[in-house]
């Protein structure tokens, strides 16, 4: 029993050894996906619309807030986490809207929570709110109504000051990066892979003898001799069947004169 689970064994290591090299032997054929998969990823890079972000930061604890002890700095994290749901609450979302109507700036409910992003900034108090859009001023419009309707819902929740605004929404200049370099990756990794699983996959389904070893392995029994293939031998030997077809058909014209004749005054006429 030990000795046959040991040959398994045995039989495993050869198989994973010889699928390496098998995939090393196929090497252009994992280049070519390493190729097609940075061609598909390029494309979809250069075809892919550029965003726009605009930003705003507000620090949740007001001015009459007084910090005298850690009960009142858990209070403003506390905080935070609550004015972060607010920020994207349906009467916020409402008043921005209402906002960039008299801007000329018509959105739904359900564009504007697509575009919006609010993040608590790790371990702080500042609220970051984020607009991302195919339009820069649009992104900055939007991003400045959620600003002040968030601020002035808050206040009026808490019945306190209103948040400080720290950073207000600018016109971005330049789009977000679309992770360029991480996408050309990924279509590497992605199209080598693939072909390896293909190539994996027909090395598993082989089941031919190829190999001495695998008629020691699978048939049991040792190899007495080798013939060998002359590649050159064999080339020859192909030119010379050739060779005998011309012949063949050569005589057949010599024992046919009278068809080779008639052929010949085709041609010329």
């Amino acid at each position: 029993m030990e000795n046959r689970k040991q040959k398994e064994e045995n039989e495993m290591e050869i198989d994973l050894v010889s699928l390496f090299f098998y995939l090393i032997d196929k090497w252009k054929l994992l280049f070519l996906g390493a190729v097609v998969g940075v061609v598909l990823a390029g494309a979809l890079v250069f075809f892919q619309t550029p965003m726009y972000e605009s930003n705003s930061t507000l620090y949740v604890l007001s001015k009459t807030t007084s910090i005298t002890s850690i009960t009142d700095l858990q209070v403003g994290t506390e905080l935070t986490s609550d004015f972060s749901v607010i920020a994207t609450s349906k009467p916020v979302i409402d008043g921005a809207i209402k906002t960039l109507k008299k801007e000329n700036i018509k959105l739904t409910r359900k564009e504007i929570k697509k575009m919006l992003t609010v993040a608590n900034k790790t371990d702080t108090r500042m609220l970051s709110i984020t607009v991302t859009s195919d339009d820069a001023k649009l992104s900055c419009a939007v991003a400045d109504a959620i600003t002040d309707a968030a601020v002035d819902q808050m206040a009026s929740i808490t019945q306190t000051d209103p948040p400080t605004i720290v950073e207000h929404p600018e016109v971005a200049s330049a789009p977000v990066d679309n992770g360029m370099m991480k996408k050309l990756a990924m279509g590497i990794v992605l199209g080598i892979f693939l072909v390896g699983m293909v190539l994996t996959i027909r090395f598993i389904m082989n089941d031919k003898i190829q190999t001495e070893e695998d008629i020691e392995d699978y048939l049991e029994t040792s190899v007495l001799a080798v013939i060998p293939v002359d590649k050159e031998l064999a080339y020859y030997s192909k030119q010379e069947k050739r060779q005998k077809k011309r012949d063949i058909v050569l005589t057949r014209k010599e024992k046919n004169p009278e068809i080779a004749n008639i052929k010949g005054d085709e041609h010329r006429t």
